[in-house]
């Protein structure tokens, strides 16, 4: 048989038990703060989805609807990651993206994706798509700020320190 733990004197059991009691109640008070003001943040992020409007647009206006929120999309992509300073662009896409996604929420209603009609189940998968992409992309946009940023910046500050030199003519 082993020797009791001479640090756990069995006089103050009652009290460690109280320590890891408080100790989980804490933690799982925190725990549920954490997870109540993540759902907000998100919630507060993604506007809801309108009911649908009458009568709703034809199949090729909502094409065409898609399309133009596809470039809108593709245009601010490539506008964060070659014009904007690398650090900011997860702010500046997650503007960019309320907007977005109120717009594209108001077109889903305007075109009745929730309709049985066959083109519109069709609408639906493509509008489903335009999403997941943008959500892909905003995946990017925070990675491309938080991991590459700081080097990509830094990189144009040496091309222009660089091209500095060149002008003021320094450099043969």
């Amino acid at each position: 048989m082993s020797a009791p733990d001479p640090g756990k004197d069995p006089r103050y059991r009652r009290f460690r038990g109280g320590a890891y009691g408080i100790h989980i109640a804490l933690s799982t008070l925190f725990c549920l703060w954490l997870i109540w003001n993540v759902g907000r943040s998100v919630a507060a992020m993604t506007p809801a989805r309108p009911p649908p409007s009458t009568p709703p647009l034809t199949f090729r206006e909502c094409l065409d609807t898609a399309r133009s929120l596809w470039a809108d999309l593709e245009t601010e992509r490539e506008k964060l990651v070659r014009v904007m300073p690398a650090q900011k662009v997860d702010q500046e896409w997650m503007k960019f993206r309320a907007d977005w996604l109120t717009r594209t929420r108001q077109e889903e209603s305007r075109c009745a994706l929730d309709s049985r009609d066959p083109s519109r189940v069709q609408l639906r998968t493509l509008f489903r798509s335009l999403e997941h992409v943008q959500d892909l992309y905003t995946i990017h946009a925070v990675q491309y700020a938080g991991e590459v940023g700081g080097a990509v910046d830094a990189l144009h500050a040496a091309f222009d320190a660089a091209q500095a030199n060149a002008a003021a003519g320094s450099l043969p």
